[in-house]
């Protein structure tokens, strides 16, 4: 399961994402990043991926699509840290 919460703040605009990054959730995940992109062009688009718990390949696929597309991440936690790390460059 997971839950996606579309935060507009003026300039940026934030998707909140909580639960596992996994199967049918990754189209919902898209969708929503989709439909935020077109409604607000113009804002900067973060994604907070601090309460998500799990990210299969086909999650990290989209991320890495998401990065490509400007989004910036915020995140915590080994695993999901790392995924974001390997995604942006930022690997130690």
């Amino acid at each position: 399961m997971m839950k996606v919460q579309v935060r507009d703040f003026g300039e940026d605009l934030n998707l909140q994402v909580c639960g596992r990054v996994t199967g049918c959730w990754v189209d919902e995940l898209e969708r929503c990043w989709r439909a935020a992109s077109e409604t607000h062009p113009h804002q900067k688009l973060s994604v907070d991926l601090r309460g998500v718990t799990f990210i299969d390949q086909a999650g990290e696929q989209l991320l890495k699509s998401m990065y490509r597309q400007g989004a910036s991440f915020q995140a915590t936690g080994l695993l999901i840290q790392e995924i974001v790390d390997q995604i942006t460059g930022s690997s130690k």
